[in-house]
């Protein structure tokens, strides 16, 4: 196993490590950093830090979380925020575990017959204002703050406060973000931008106005934003600018409280969230490839890489038939698609010695709904080879924009209670529409293009879309043993199970795992996509021997998501890793 080169590499980059104190605090943020007092790891060293301050004041997890989320809407504009959404796992030392669907809605203007009158794509329209769901942020933070926080709320919203009020270096990701995204900007949020300019590297950042939204935010709660004065804006905003969300679909928004799905993979029990978003398909995936022994075929191998990428491909055209909002259908195949058997039936689907053609993808849309039920493997077979369906899902699904955007962190206090937390305003800067010092979403994207009655991504009012978010918080005996997630669209699936592969399967450190060169191969290009990292026989094996076609990338890239991850050494020490390919970081308190 090659570890050491990238090990090095990225060491060398990000040898960083500074104490911060104020008063009666004190926090330690590094790239990758151990502690016993809590630990805390995101996408930027001072939304970590927020997280860390809050844990050293007494807060627990979830306290902690709420301040991260608000902080990076500060620190990170361009990735989440208030006007975005996402979805969260929560495991409290006590047994208390749950997962929150705050993914945002379609508001009831959003409709195929009015994206015609607009005379725009829907890929046109959400470039726009018109682009935008109803958005879950804040909502979500009211609910867990209810649930399971133990501060003020005044008082975990401190940090975020200040980070706007007094303002930030811009690092190298934010003035990129910004350049690359400069002529939307100047549309539509002038006042985001440097007095008209772009900010740069090493520029200071200061955004009074988030400071007293969330200001405001921290003292009277959601309904500012569903109901109160923000509200207001919103819907005065959306009529001034042909936007469709309206107040009634402001004050019509809920989070959803769910158990998260539980797999298994290896003796690991895997605690992920189900539709609409990634966690089934991670499931799926990782069923698969527990039939194949993986650790002996060794972690450089072409024919490891080979069975991964056919079985990422397989999951994907399952993930675009058959998930999809489960409120608006209760039917979608979602114990089939978990289920180990069915994992067998995919498992067979790949062809231990050839590359499948991107032309025939359309084709390998597997059969779930026969296990649904508990009937045996063999009988389900025999009933698949003769009962012939009435209409079988045939057709690769449409693919929707993939953006890099988004962003997660995840966290475990000195108490053991543990947050995975995915957030997102879909593409960097979601409509790039500015409301009160924050960025609305174009979340709208990620549905049909077109009208399309039965499939699970149709365009409806109150509607959830797909995406590939898949927060998750891992376990062994009982125990926390991970927290992971990462931004990455169509690479976050891959990503995960690269580095739950890669700890379960060929025993690396959380550390290694998350540096480690990952691939990915999806149905909306025909090659495999690998960073730069593997060895050339195993690159020309895969290509002269496999028939795939290879592009690589360097290392590190963006591409491949920003996992930001924590979890519990043998011997109960915490580690949090913040992301090689996002200048992530992770924090502790001192005390």
């Amino acid at each position: 196993m090659r570890r050491g080169k990238w090990i090095k590499r990225w060491s060398a980059a990000f040898l960083i490590l500074f104490v911060l104190s104020s008063a009666s605090l004190a926090v330690t943020v590094a790239p990758v950093l151990r502690s016993d007092k809590g630990i805390v790891a995101a996408a930027h060293p001072l939304a970590a830090q927020a997280g860390a301050e809050i844990l050293e004041k007494g807060g627990n997890a979830v306290d902690a979380a709420i301040a991260v989320s608000l902080a990076l809407g500060v620190v990170e504009p361009y990735a989440s925020g208030l006007g975005g959404e996402g979805y969260l796992v929560v495991q409290m030392k006590d047994g208390h575990r749950f997962a929150l669907d705050f993914r945002s809605t379609a508001p009831k203007l959003a409709t195929y017959e009015n994206l015609e009158k607009s005379g725009m794509t829907l890929s046109e329209a959400a470039k726009t204002i018109k682009g935008a769901c109803v958005p879950g942020v804040p909502a979500a933070i009211e609910y867990v703050y209810k649930e399971a926080a133990t501060m003020k709320l005044e008082d975990i919203a401190l940090p975020a406060i200040r980070f706007a009020e007094e303002g930030f270096e811009v690092n190298q990701t934010f003035a990129g973000i910004v350049a690359d995204n400069f002529d939307r900007l100047q549309k539509s949020a002038p006042d985001f931008l440097n007095e008209g300019l772009p900010w740069e590297e090493g520029d200071i950042f200061k955004n009074p106005a988030l400071a007293k939204t969330i200001r405001a935010f921290a003292k009277e709660g959601a309904s500012l934003f569903y109901r109160g004065s923000i509200a207001d804006k919103i819907d005065a905003y959306m009529k001034k600018n042909d936007g469709w969300i309206r107040k009634e679909d402001l004050e019509a928004y809920k989070v959803v409280k769910r158990d998260p799905l539980h797999g298994h993979y290896r003796g690991y029990d895997i605690y992920v969230p189900g539709m609409p978003v990634g966690g089934p398909r991670l499931l799926e995936t990782l069923n698969v490839l527990e039939k194949f022994n993986l650790s002996a075929l060794g972690w450089d191998d072409p024919l490891r890489l080979h069975i991964m990428q056919e079985a990422f491909i397989l999951t994907a055209v399952d993930q675009q038939a058959y998930v999809g909002d489960p409120l608006f259908d209760p039917d979608l195949p979602e114990a089939g698609l978990l289920n180990k058997d069915y994992a067998k039936t995919r498992m067979m689907a790949i062809d231990l010695s050839q590359a499948s053609e991107p032309e025939t993808w359309k084709d390998l849309v597997g059969d779930p709904a026969y296990f649904e039920n508990e009937e045996s493997f063999s009988k389900i077979l025999l009933q698949m080879e003769f009962e012939k369906e009435e209409e079988k899902v045939a057709a690769l699904r449409e693919l929707v924009l993939e953006s890099p955007s988004t962003t997660h962190f995840s966290i475990i206090d000195r108490w053991g209670n543990a947050v995975s937390w995915t957030q997102t305003i879909s593409s960097f800067f979601g409509t790039a529409c500015w409301v009160d010092g924050f960025f609305i979403n174009n979340e709208l994207g990620n549905f049909k293009s077109a009208p399309a009655p039965g499939d699970p991504i149709h365009m409806e009012p109150g509607k959830r879309p797909r995406t590939n978010i898949a927060p998750m918080i891992i376990e062994k005996d009982g125990e926390v043993k991970w927290v992971l997630g990462s931004p990455g669209a169509s690479r976050i699936v891959s990503t995960l199970i690269q580095i739950i592969v890669d700890l379960a399967d060929f025993d690396m450190s959380l550390e290694e795992a998350v540096k480690a060169p990952k691939f990915v191969g999806y149905i909306s290009y025909p090659e495999i996509r690998m960073e730069k990292g593997y060895s050339e026989e195993t690159i020309a094996c895969l290509e002269k021997i496999f028939g795939h076609v290879v592009k690589l990338q360097e290392y590190p890239d963006l591409f491949f998501g920003g996992p930001n991850v924590v979890g519990v050494e043998e011997d109960g020490t915490l580690i949090g890793v913040g992301s090689v390919r996002r200048g992530g970081a992770a924090a502790a308190p001192e005390k």
